[in-house]
């Protein structure tokens, strides 16, 4: 195998391992963010309510958020966007920092 080929490979196969990584970080974020939800809300069911959320719309990009937002305005719970973003982007790097071991 030539140089220029095993770069490409080494290339490809850190990419396939950062998309796995980021899938799985924002699957774990997703449920830290369904407990909290669910404890915000007072909800019984919140181991529950976070696997449902660490399962649903992993992949879209605001399928998580968009849930959340109207869960809380549901419940009668007042949590401005900024905040459930900032909340959102603060679990996911403890997270992922949390993944690497460091």
């Amino acid at each position: 195998m030539s140089a220029l080929k095993k770069r490409a490979r080494a290339l490809e196969d850190e990419f396939a391992y950062q998309q796995e990584f980021m899938f799985k970080a924002n699957a774990r974020r997703n449920a830290l963010l369904g407990l909290w939800a669910a404890n915000t809300m007072h909800r019984p069911d919140g181991e529950a309510y976070a696997r449902e959320l660490a399962m649903a719309d992993v992949g879209a990009a605001d399928g998580a958020f968009n849930r959340v937002r109207a869960d809380l305005r549901s419940a009668g719970v007042n949590c401005p966007d900024d905040e459930l973003r900032d909340r959102m982007v603060v679990m996911l790097k403890d997270v992922a920092r949390d993944m690497r071991g460091y």
